[in-house]
């Protein structure tokens, strides 16, 4: 394993829980708590971190889909909230 192998999967570890805990009922909390903005950012970066180590197409595929998607929300979401005309 290069040293850039290593950069690349220390750099996924902060994401690590929301991968490994997707499934559970009981944390189903956590991928929301996080902005959707940040999160898509981070599996978009996964999907490449996946092309790199030469998983297989279609688990880049639906990485890439997946984290493209959320990011689109997440920066509509934001896009939204600074839109929103201020009263009060």
């Amino acid at each position: 394993m290069s040293s850039v192998d290593f950069l690349i999967l220390i750099s996924l570890i902060p994401v690590a829980p929301v991968f490994v805990t997707w499934w559970l009922p009981w944390e189903r909390w956590l991928p929301r708590a996080l902005p959707k903005a940040f999160l898509g950012s981070y599996v978009l970066y996964a999907a490449f971190a996946a092309w790199h180590f030469k998983l297989l197409w279609w688990v880049v595929l639906l990485l890439a889909l997946y984290g493209a998607i959320v990011l689109a929300l997440g920066l509509r979401e934001k896009l939204n909230t600074d839109d929103s005309p201020r009263t009060g």
